[in-house]
């Protein structure tokens, strides 16, 4: 028994490893803004993330879903960062109703400094 034991641990924190990247990928969203023909979307950034690095993928239905294709790992405070997408390149229009596919949350809260009183 002990001799399966190693190889099922490993095998199961792969698959959480795995499904772990597989939800980040999908990032969550502040909120969205529609513009003429393109949507304009709000989430959070740390510093590393570029216009290049998401991509906008239709769905039947029809429903969108902005992919983070590569990941932000760098360590700047959270701040909110804009994605703009063409809503012609993706075959949709104002005319027909869509879905946004991600989920949403509150932007990041900004903290006062440490040691400064309130004031009014």
């Amino acid at each position: 028994m002990k001799h399966l034991f190693y190889p099922v641990l490993s095998a199961f924190l792969f698959l959480l490893t795995m499904q772990v990247k597989a939800e980040s990928s999908i990032p969550v969203l502040h909120s969205f803004a529609i513009h003429q023909d393109s949507v304009v979307f709000e989430l959070t950034s740390y510093g590393c993330s570029t216009d290049a690095d998401f991509e906008l993928r239709v769905e039947n239905g029809p429903a969108i879903t902005l992919i983070r294709k590569r990941p932000d790992h760098c360590k700047r405070a959270p701040m909110v960062f804009q994605v703009k997408r063409s809503l012609s390149e993706s075959d949709l229009s104002l005319q027909t109703p869509f879905t946004i596919r991600n989920p949403f949350a509150p932007p990041p809260v900004k903290h006062k400094a440490k040691g400064k009183p309130f004031s009014k």
